[in-house]
């Protein structure tokens, strides 16, 4: 990839390529951690059944909500996986703090850290929904 502005300047055909490159690699990387992760709308309307949760408006079977979450689930992943795969490939043109893979591997321990702490404050102040919650 081009490094800094002047060399992306320089070659710019260089520079939107590698941002397409990056983005093609992450929404494959994407599709296939929803798939491998359990996280795919079959998988999740099977977990929404075994935790009892009633849709209403659909029946008590997999596959009304499994079609409702097919028009989400699919849609999100690639849309979240461009945008990125965007920041991915310009921040690591622009050399933001090392690399864009750098930033965003950042972001998301301080969203883990973040959502850790909020768990523990609802283990604080209400210890049976800590408890519910795998703790």
């Amino acid at each position: 990839p081009p490094r800094g502005l002047d060399l992306l300047a320089l070659d710019p055909l260089r520079g939107v390529l590698y941002v397409l490159f990056m983005i093609g690699i992450v929404v494959v990387f994407g599709k296939l951690w929803v798939e491998l992760g359990g996280l795919s709308s079959k998988k999740a309307a099977q977990n929404l059944l075994d935790a009892d949760v009633v849709i209403p408006g659909f029946r008590r079977s997999n596959k009304p909500v499994e079609m409702l979450l097919n028009k989400y689930i699919p849609s999100v992943t690639i849309l979240g996986s461009v945008i990125l795969g965007l920041i991915a490939g310009v921040s690591d043109i622009l050399g933001v703090f090392g690399s864009g893979i750098g930033i965003l591997l950042t972001v998301d321990i301080l969203i883990n850290y973040y959502n850790q702490l909020v768990r523990e404050k609802v283990e604080m102040v209400m210890p049976r929904l800590g408890a519910w919650l795998g703790r």
